[in-house]
């Protein structure tokens, strides 16, 4: 997960992760802007509001549609 995570962030790529917000369970693509201890700074979906998401918030991370890692 923290590589997924760690791809977005250094390649500027969209990744898609399933997250928990407010208690439920959502897939959405997030493009990670920036990592601190607790979790990181992402603009999800198409919003323009960055938000920080909690390492513990999520559970899974994939490569986008149509992105397969490589360059």
């Amino acid at each position: 997960m923290k590589r997924f995570l760690r791809y977005s962030l250094e390649k500027q790529r969209k990744i898609r992760g399933v997250l928990m917000v407010d208690g439920q369970m959502v897939q959405r693509t997030l493009l990670v802007l920036e990592e601190d201890e607790t979790g990181i700074t992402a603009l999800i979906g198409s919003g323009k509001k960055p938000k920080h998401i909690l390492f513990e918030d999520v559970l899974s991370c994939d490569y986008a549609r149509g992105d397969h890692g490589e360059e």
